[in-house]
């Protein structure tokens, strides 16, 4: 018996062993990518903050973007509009299920639209919505005021995204965001990472890699020293001047791609000096636009004319860009009033300097070069230049409050692929009052009414022409001064495949991406 009891131990502890081993050798097959990038969501909630969900994939709207910025099925596998432009019916794709296994229909995505309307109502609020009804499972319809072509575009929107009930708490609030995406939201630590792992029930193409690791580093210098040493295997946003460090550099790859977003500077109109448009004028000739490209860019990225960069639909092409003129700008300085009267160099006038406050903020690595190169480009022509660069949240904070001259920022411009969203919140009257963070406290009837009409016309060459004409009166005004058009730039180990950018920075789509 003891020599049985003994053989017995033996053959229990090798198959304890061999366990053991199957589960570490299954551990090492599991895929982990780990990336980094600069934002830090505010919650985790997709209907107030949906940015990080739907580039995570964790969160799924009715429609999608593609790569060249057009709208495309996802939730709804189609949709139509009523020959009145007032009723839109969207069928939605069968099968689908969310994280927690339950059924993806109509009237969860009804009850999850109509709290996303409420809880970011400062971008639904633009929609002329009246009902939200679901005939059946696999139809809903959205019923308007009035025409609005844009719908599709605003229900693009990450907060639009269909969250299942298990979300909520007895309160309502999102406990834990429970989607229908490639990924499952598993964990999130405030400022320091996400984590999610693979969906393998996807309606979809399921992902490769198990696992992903969203690290949030605010510093571009950070990520790179993550990258450097192999911590992480995607870099996001990075400075020209980091990238060119990985162009000749093995085992690394760097990807660029031009996008829909303009480096630009909004003036305080409410104050002086930048209620006079004279003084906005001046400033934007005063700016040499293309050593800022050629200098602190590295030649990543095109000098800038209007809001939208020349390869998009909506871009007025035949804007003139200002030129950089530093006489021209000192003669406008001096028809508003602003002279050297003293000669020490900086322009005054009732015996107040000419001084001004730029604000601008780090996580877009390059911005607080260019107000340095900025802050030197308005000396020239007699204009002193304080800097204040603080954390993005902490400098729109100031904004808010009025308390600057400038705010130089890095604007996205087609987050909602339609230009009723950026035109109705940066450049129309209610929108400058509110939340934009383009033209601050500025107003212009003409282009509140161009931008009304557009926003209930269907013709979309008749769309153009309203927004054309309105971006030509933006430039003229000079509310804001663009400066140049971006290109992200990302780079990632060489191991990494599938990654892609896309232009209007709307999903990383990793459930494409693979590690050889």
């Amino acid at each position: 018996m003891k020599r049985k009891d003994g053989i017995l131990l033996i053959l229990l502890a090798l198959v304890v062993i061999g366990a053991g081993c199957t589960d570490q050798e299954q551990q090492e097959e599991l895929q982990t990518l780990s990336i980094s990038g600069q934002w830090s969501p505010n919650t985790i909630d997709p209907h107030l903050s949906g940015y990080i969900s739907q580039r995570l994939g964790y969160a799924e709207t009715l429609v999608g973007v593609d790569y060249e910025g057009k709208i495309i099925p996802s939730l709804a596998k189609s949709w139509d509009v009523s020959s009145d432009g007032k009723n839109w019916t969207f069928t939605l794709r069968e099968g689908v299920l969310f994280h927690d296994g339950n059924p993806f229909t109509a009237g969860t995505m009804k009850t999850s639209l109509e709290r996303s309307f409420v809880q970011s109502e400062a971008i639904f609020g633009k929609i002329p919505v009246s009902a939200i009804e679901a005939p059946d499972n696999l139809t809903l319809v959205i019923s308007l005021d009035s025409p609005f072509p844009a719908l599709p575009a605003y229900l693009s929107k990450a907060e639009s995204a269909a969250l299942a009930p298990g979300s909520y708490d007895a309160d309502g609030n999102v406990v834990k965001p429970v989607g229908t995406g490639p990924f499952v939201f598993e964990s999130w630590k405030p400022e320091e990472e996400i984590v999610i792992v693979k969906n393998p029930n996807y309606w979809g193409q399921v992902a490769s890699v198990d696992k992903v690791i969203y690290r949030i580093m605010p510093e571009a210098l950070t990520r790179k020293m993550l990258l450097d040493s192999k911590e992480i295997r995607i870099a996001m946003i990075l400075s020209p001047e980091i990238a060119e460090g990985y162009t000749e550099k093995d085992g690394y790859t760097v990807l660029q791609q031009p996008i829909a977003r303009v480096r630009m500077l909004g003036f305080n109109t409410a104050k002086e000096p930048f209620d006079d448009k004279r003084v906005r004028q001046a400033v934007n000739h005063a700016i040499d636009r293309e050593s800022i490209v050629t200098y602190v860019l590295h030649g990543y990225g095109t000098t800038a004319a209007g809001l939208f960069p020349p390869g998009f639909y909506w871009a007025n092409r035949e804007i003139a860009p200002y030129t950089y003129d530093t006489e021209k700008a000192k003669a406008l300085l001096e028809e508003a009033g602003w002279t050297d009267t003293d000669g020490d160099g900086t322009l005054d006038k009732d015996g107040k300097p000419l001084k001004i406050k730029l604000v601008t903020y780090p996580e877009r690595a390059e911005l607080p070069e260019i107000s340095e190169v900025i802050q030197q480009q308005l000396k020239k022509v007699g204009i002193e230049t304080e800097l204040k660069v603080l954390n993005v949240d902490a400098a729109n904070s100031l904004r808010n409050k009025g308390e600057f001259d400038i705010f130089l920022v890095g604007r996205g411009l087609l987050f909602v692929p339609d230009p009723d969203e950026i035109m109705m919140t940066d450049y129309h009257s209610n929108g400058t009052s509110v939340d934009g963070w383009g033209a601050y406290r500025w107003h212009n009837a003409r282009v509140d009414e161009l931008l009304e009409e557009a926003r209930t016309t269907s013709d979309l060459a008749v769309r153009k022409e309203l927004y054309d004409a309105a971006q030509a009166i933006i430039v003229e005004e000079v509310p804001v001064a663009y400066l140049n058009y971006y290109v992200n730039i990302d780079a990632t180990t060489s191991d990494i495949e599938g990654y892609r950018l896309h232009p209007t920075e709307y999903s990383l789509h990793l459930e494409n991406v693979s590690i050889a």
